[in-house]
């Protein structure tokens, strides 16, 4: 039997019904940080919200909001980062983050999911990403004091990691997340990627540069190994579509 949702209640019936409804209305199944720490923390923003006037879209704005938020303590930050400072970005940007998963979550539970709301999400994550990449960078030229040349590398290379790792998130459920025909094994290759893909978990990702805000170096080699991650993913993903692509050519003409 189900727990009713809407609700109010104890702490543990609160609980239980954001579990019930994090069933629910979390639609596809996330990576390993985001299913265990942003996608609960999303059911319980997004069920006292359930009976309001609160929209789907004003929780997006909210969580531009707050991933804002966490950018500009993080720009403003004197590297490296205290631990109050620290604490105060990893617990600002898992909320940030949480909302962005809870705007979905509410849509589809009030039947309110919407080609513009899918598309305003994926807007709104653009800036977010990018304001997180931006500050992280302004972060670690004034903690390495590199020159001028170097320190614009380090800027571009922000923007560029923030467009993978929107691309490939966007991509990924396309180019590996599709279903196969009845009775086909998917390769090992294919395996491999969708394995690889919890590194590339935004939630986890998040947190770990928050930490790594207590060491400016290990945030820098921390952006590195993710834009190389990053752009593997990418390179893979387009590799498997284009041999699928070829397979599904000669399977055609057969």
């Amino acid at each position: 039997m189900s727990v009713p949702i809407g609700t109010p209640g104890k702490l543990a019936d609160f609980l239980a019904r954001a579990r019930e409804f994090r069933r629910r209305y979390q639609g596809p199944e996330g990576l390993f940080w985001i299913r265990r720490v942003n996608h609960p923390m999303g059911a319980m923003l997004a069920l006292p919200l359930l009976p309001t006037r609160v929209t789907p879209n004003a929780v997006t704005v909210a969580g531009l909001l707050v991933h804002l938020l966490g950018a500009l303590i993080v720009a403003l930050a004197s590297p490296p980062a205290s631990l109050l400072v620290m604490l105060a970005v990893l617990i600002i940007w898992q909320l940030a983050f949480s909302l962005d998963c809870a705007d979905g979550q509410l849509a589809r539970a009030r039947g309110q999911a919407s080609a513009f709301g899918a598309w305003f999400d994926q807007l709104v994550d653009v800036v977010s990403h990018a304001a997180v990449y931006t500050s992280l960078s302004l972060f670690l030229v004034r903690a390495l004091d590199p020159d001028a040349g170097t320190a614009v590398v380090v800027a571009a290379t922000a923007i560029t990691l923030s467009l993978l790792q929107t691309f490939s998130t966007w991509q990924r459920a396309e180019l590996i997340g599709r279903e196969r025909p009845v009775g086909e094994r998917p390769s090992p290759q294919l395996l491999l990627l969708y394995a690889s893909r919890h590194l590339l978990d935004y939630g986890w990702f998040l947190f770990a540069a928050s930490v790594l805000l207590l060491w400016p170096p290990g945030l820098f080699a921390f952006l590195i190994f993710s834009g190389l991650l990053q752009g593997l993913y990418v390179a893979a993903q387009i590799l498997l579509s284009w041999r699928g692509r070829d397979t599904n050519g000669s399977r055609a003409g057969e």
